[in-house]
């Protein structure tokens, strides 16, 4: 017997927001999550505010993630796994940099008024492109490590280790086989070869700072726009890796281990 899905649909409005109508005028391609918990009987007032803002269909489920196949392609109010029972998420259809603006300007304000956040609390942007292209990722770590992009929003829960306490221990091949094998437990992943996950943003108040936020997401998206080309002549990309490089090989040998001790002790995902 085939289970029916437990997710509530509700069709898209005729004429929706134009800002929040799909287009891609590139190959980019955009999506995010904002994970907050509910303040109180206030689940009804979000879905009409979700009904306002909406320019796809939206997927309602308060107990499981939606199972529908095109989910990434809706606007969803879902279940959380790693938050308590008040906790959800808002994610968006996958999406242009512009509308992405807008669904984040529009939603933040949505928790403002009928949620909160915490440290166990984040927002999660993906940036994709097309499949037959290849990012540098190790130099997408390090560029990004460099403008201080993975660091700066605090201490976060145990789903949003930053990457460079590998990176900074371990050089490149077996830091790569380290992270792989404790799962989505990073503050930074990649999905795909031309898909990556970023979870530095979040904690107490994260919505208060959208500001902040698309600040820098424009720099995360330049720098991943810059890595998919061959980063071996780019000059800055060069001098970050000597630098780090230097401090790999300065790493004492108990100092490794100690971490890599310490590693071995978080539970993959």
């Amino acid at each position: 017997m085939i289970q029916k899905s437990k997710t509530i649909r509700i069709v898209k409005r005729e004429n929706p927001p134009l800002k929040s109508i799909i287009s891609f005028p590139n190959s980019f391609r955009f999506g995010c999550e904002f994970e907050f918990y509910i303040i109180g009987n206030n689940c009804d007032n979000i879905i009409d505010e979700l009904k306002a803002i909406s320019g796809s269909d939206i997927l309602i489920n308060l107990d499981e993630i939606p199972s529908e196949k095109d989910a990434h392609n809706c606007l969803c109010l879902k279940f959380d796994s790693s938050l308590g029972t008040s906790g959800v998420e808002i994610s968006i259809p996958i999406c242009s940099y512009h509308t992405l603006f807008y669904y984040i300007s529009r939603i933040t304000y949505i928790i403002e008024e009928y949620g909160t956040t915490n440290e166990d609390t984040g927002f999660h942007i993906h940036i994709s492109t097309n499949e037959d292209i290849e990012m540098d990722f190790y130099a997408f770590l390090l560029i990004c490590n460099n403008k201080n992009l993975l660091n700066n929003w605090g201490e976060r829960n145990g789903y949003s280790l930053n990457p460079m306490e590998i990176l900074n221990y371990c050089y490149e091949e077996e830091a790569r086989n380290l992270k792989n094998k404790k799962g989505r437990i990073w503050s930074i992943e990649r999905r795909d070869k031309s898909h990556i996950e970023i979870r530095t943003m979040g904690g107490v108040g994260y919505h208060n700072k959208a500001h902040q936020i698309i600040e820098e997401l424009d720099i995360f998206v330049s720098t991943f726009k810059k890595t998919l080309e061959d980063m071996s002549g780019d000059e800055e990309y060069k001098s970050i890796l000597r630098e780090h490089l230097i401090e790999l090989k300065n790493t004492t040998i108990e100092k490794t281990k100690k971490f890599q001790d310490f590693i071995r002790t978080i539970n993959p995902i």
